[in-house]
């Protein structure tokens, strides 16, 4: 099974995470690690590796989802295993 790192830098606000893991709720990717640490007093980093369903979500259309969101400064895929 595949992992896939999705990084997403998120402004300060309250619901945020949850806006970013209801997009990947609504389109059933388990998250299998989650990293969240502050990169300045508005802003925060976000590292997730998800599973193959990613795959089948199409990760450049998980990405363009997520970066649409106004809580989302930037949304990129780093990498797979």
């Amino acid at each position: 099974m595949n992992k896939y790192n999705l990084s997403v830098e998120l402004k300060n606000e309250a619901g945020a995470l949850e806006r970013v893991l209801g997009v990947l709720r609504r389109r059933a990717i388990n998250v299998d690690r989650l990293t969240l640490s502050r990169k300045t007093q508005s802003l925060y980093q976000v590292s997730m590796s998800v599973t193959d369903q990613v795959v089948e979500a199409g990760s450049d259309r998980v990405v363009k989802e997520l970066s649409s969101l106004f809580v989302v400064v930037s949304a990129e895929e780093i990498g797979g295993s």
